[in-house]
């Protein structure tokens, strides 16, 4: 059984060499290798050059314009397709501990799509992502472990895991066709978590399997405005998609509830009125995107 990770990367060096190396030390069941493809989305520097001058065994792909994460990881999985029996998903900043691929392929059992409890790096006993259930009061994901330590370690099954990294059988690509490439950046995960329920897909996060994530608290790292004009538009488009008549609900919440929690970030954080407006800009995006 053949793995290929997949790594989209974009103007970052170090942490993807971390990445490499976790991968490399993945302990795997029997009769299981792991591939390794690196996708450089025109980061414009020479960092993918230098990663792969120190890890040349590996497929590399250079892109000469940013496709975003859904068309970056369709094309990874579009190469490697004919000889992968599945694709593990790995953010270019995020680690994995040496027994997580494995338990993953275990609780998928070539069926199911899983992902494991993604840590902070920086708070390595803190959840950053886990998985998650579909609230149609919030019109969003409500993610029970989030900012908490882990209380227990059962595998559960749920609506929504991250694609920092996720482990998809290729069974679940041959009815779901890949990702959704309308959605750029962010809520490409949760729409195919949706699709896949649908197909009765199981979703599954295996909380004994372990990620890091490099990544700082929302309220610092979610208020430049290339991520607030993607995070609004993923949820006007998702709710589109998948809940057409709890649109106008979903935009009533989008003014009253998050559009004043992002602006309060954003205040929060030190950003111009800019962001402001590219979180209003990426929400009305959404609501005149052809489906």
């Amino acid at each position: 059984m053949i793995i290929t990770a997949i790594i989209l990367n974009y103007k970052n060096y170090i942490d993807v060499l971390s990445c490499i190396r976790s991968l490399e030390a993945q302990k795997l069941p029997n009769n299981h290798s792991l591939n390794i493809l690196i996708i450089d989305n025109a980061s414009g520097d020479d960092g993918t050059k230098r990663v792969q001058a120190e890890f040349p065994q590996y497929k590399y792909i250079y892109n000469e314009k940013n496709l975003g994460f859904s068309k970056g990881v369709n094309q990874g999985i579009r190469t490697s397709y004919e000889e992968s029996d599945y694709f593990l998903l790995v953010n270019n900043d995020a680690e994995l501990e040496e027994n997580c691929c494995s338990e993953l392929i275990k609780e998928s059992q070539n069926e199911a799509i899983t992902g494991p409890a993604i840590y902070y790096k920086g708070e390595p006993d803190i959840i950053w992502q886990g998985g998650g259930s579909f609230s149609r009061l919030k019109m969003n994901i409500v993610v029970p472990d989030k900012n908490k330590t882990l209380s227990d370690t059962s595998t559960a099954s749920v609506d929504f895991i991250s694609g920092c990294v996720m482990l998809l059988p290729k069974s679940a690509i041959r009815k779901l066709g890949g990702f959704d490439e309308a959605f750029y950046f962010y809520g490409e995960d949760l729409d195919l978590c949706l699709r896949a329920i649908k197909k009765d897909i199981p979703v599954k996060y295996v909380k004994v399997a372990k990620a890091y994530h490099n990544i700082k608290r929302a309220a610092e790292s979610r208020t430049n405005s290339f991520v607030l004009d993607n995070l609004a538009f993923s949820f006007i488009l998702l709710t589109r998609k998948h809940f057409p008549l709890h649109l106008p609900y979903a935009i009533v919440l989008f003014i009253f509830l998050y559009s004043p929690f992002r602006f309060y970030q954003i205040i929060k954080g030190g950003n111009s009125t800019k962001n402001i407006f590219a979180w209003i800009h990426g929400g009305w995006r959404a609501i005149t995107t052809k489906l």
